[in-house]
């Protein structure tokens, strides 16, 4: 069962990356589904587990499936609220967007807690590796190669309170998801 766990994680992260990809947005509709699909999966696993132990429990079958969903619940409600407070803090620091936030909440919802640690730090030194290397070959040429896209709504003479500070400055990202698909096989390989 293991495996469907990953598998669903796999399929989220590829949707993901498609959207995040095209429109730089990960719709939410995808987003709430898995999350949902992975908190009834943890459910479903730990009550196959409890009903297939080679040690037959005492207690009538009805109260020992219900025990185990409760289980499945906590361990997918463990890793959703893991990978939303990690990127939560990210998105409070402007470094990712609220898709992100809820994008690693439901995959925490398939591969729990501590993967989804795992997998946000190697995103996060994914993501720092990318912006280094477009640092290094510079903004106008990662924009051209479109390695980078400059926010529209952001573009253009931008006047702070501070007496023009920050004016004209364009502001260049990239779509999350090129550093968590390698920060998620990272994780899964180490």
């Amino acid at each position: 069962m293991m495996y469907f766990g990953a598998a669903g994680a796999a399929i989220l992260l590829t949707a993901a990356f498609v959207s995040d990809i095209r429109t730089m947005r990960i719709p939410n509709r995808l987003n709430f589904a898995a999350l949902a699909a992975g908190v009834l999966f943890h459910m479903a696993e730990s009550v196959w587990n409890r009903l297939n132990d080679a040690v037959p429990d005492a207690r009538p079958w009805l109260l020992a499936a219900l025990e185990a969903a409760g289980q499945g619940l906590l361990t997918a409600c463990a890793g959703a609220g893991t990978g939303f407070a990690l990127m939560l803090l990210l998105y409070r620091l402007g470094a990712v967007g609220g898709g992100d936030v809820k994008l690693f909440a439901a995959l925490g919802s398939w591969i729990g807690a501590q993967e989804t640690i795992a997998c946000a730090i190697y995103a996060i030194l994914a993501a720092g590796a990318y912006g280094l290397m477009c640092l290094i070959i510079g903004r106008r040429r990662a924009v051209h190669w479109k390695l980078l896209r400059e926010n529209e709504a952001d573009c253009g003479a931008e006047f702070s309170a501070e007496a023009g500070r920050n004016a004209g400055v364009r502001k260049c990202r990239f779509p999350f998801m090129i550093a968590v698909i390698p920060g998620a096989i990272a994780a899964w390989l180490w």
